[in-house]
């Protein structure tokens, strides 16, 4: 019978590992599965990757994400040697190269933003665009899906349609994100922005707001928070001296599993007062960009100031770090009229606005 070793599992699309046995066979490996499956991995069809000498061996197959079999057992290794394959096989792609690149990244970046005041997270914000976007797609995905697995969405063709005309209209042609947004039917007064682009916007903002100019202003304020990597940065701190201190010292085929378990802090989203308050001058300036007044972010939180209701709703959730309405409107009064006038006061026709802001009507409450 082949010799064969215990390994992990990963299959790309989760961040959970599965035990299997793997053996070597004449044209490839066999992984055995608890249940009872069985998969046979040709040689051509994965690559043998390993990080450092002590450290396991990974075969990976696919596209990114790969699927991924970790093997801790150094025999697995002096078997590959003897039986010709590690010539060819003892490689790291650029995508694993970007992963290890990551890794470092965080682990000394997370220090230096631990150390220092959040509040000037400056050495973090420069190192953080080296990270890979493709990365952060996959962060903002997985932490999406644990934090709302079974979420609710609202889409009706006219509405989606004012939807993707909105947010190619606040989208610069430069931009190396691809935005996705879901709208999550939910009385929340809230919107959330994820590493890499995925935006969630709750019914129970899209109703509240009174026009699509005022919806423009909350997305080009998360798509700020995209475009300058709070996320990212913030989950960087979470990740400095857990996950990251894991992952360099032993348990490097996890990454994945160790990245999302920093992610599950972002339900809190807390960014600081500076970011914020970047974000929401970010977005001004994304709005003149774009053709459009930078306004539309002070019309959405005078809505907000001058409606009981929603404040009471709001504050708690959307403003839940600096609930100060009044403050922010003056900071970005203070610039806006820095800025030349410009831009349309128009982003939808009523009718659009209209089939957007009732999409959920044909929805019920979760």
């Amino acid at each position: 019978m082949p010799q064969s070793w215990d390994a992990k599992y990963f299959d790309g699309k989760s961040p959970q590992s599965m035990l299997v046995r793997i053996q070597l066979l004449p044209k490839g490996v066999m992984l055995h599965f608890m249940d009872g499956r069985s998969q046979h991995w040709k040689h051509e069809s994965f690559s043998i990757v390993r990080d450092r000498e002590s450290g396991p061996i990974r075969l990976l197959r696919g596209d990114f994400p790969q699927e991924t079999v970790e093997i801790p057992d150094q025999g697995f290794a002096s078997v590959l040697e003897q039986k010709g394959l590690s010539g060819k096989g003892w490689r790291t792609s650029w995508k694993q190269k970007s992963i290890s690149v990551f890794a470092a990244i965080v682990l000394f970046s997370g220090i230096l933003y631990w150390i220092l005041d959040p509040e000037q997270p400056g050495i973090t914000r420069w190192m953080v665009q080296w990270i890979p976007v493709s990365l952060e797609e996959q962060l903002g995905e997985m932490a999406l899906t644990q934090l709302f697995p079974n979420r609710q969405t609202c889409s009706t063709p006219k509405g989606d349609r004012a939807l993707e005309t909105l947010m190619l209209s606040l989208i610069p042609r430069d931009d190396p994100y691809r935005y996705q947004i879901e709208i999550i039917r939910s009385p929340q007064v809230n919107a959330l922005a994820f590493p890499g682009g995925k935006l969630v916007l709750f019914s129970g903002l899209l109703e509240s707001l009174p026009s699509a100019e005022s919806l423009a202003g909350i997305l080009a304020h998360e798509i700020q928070h995209v475009r300058l990597q709070h996320g990212t940065q913030n989950l960087m701190r979470q990740l400095a001296f857990s996950g990251m201190v894991k992952l360099m010292a032993s348990d490097s085929g996890a990454f994945l599993e160790q990245m999302l378990e920093g992610a599950k802090t972002l339900a809190i989203l807390n960014y600081s007062r500076s970011f914020e308050t970047e974000a929401d001058l970010g977005a001004a300036e994304l709005l003149k960009q774009q053709g459009f007044s930078q306004d539309f972010l002070v019309q959405a939180f005078r809505s907000f100031e001058n409606n009981e209701a929603v404040l009471d709703s709001a504050v708690p959730q959307y403003f839940s770090t600096h609930p100060d309405l009044t403050e922010r409107i003056k900071i970005l009064e203070n610039q806006n009229r820095s800025l030349e006038s410009s831009g349309t006061g128009k982003i939808l026709n009523p009718q659009s606005w209209k089939e957007l802001k009732n999409i959920c009507a044909n929805v019920n409450s979760p």
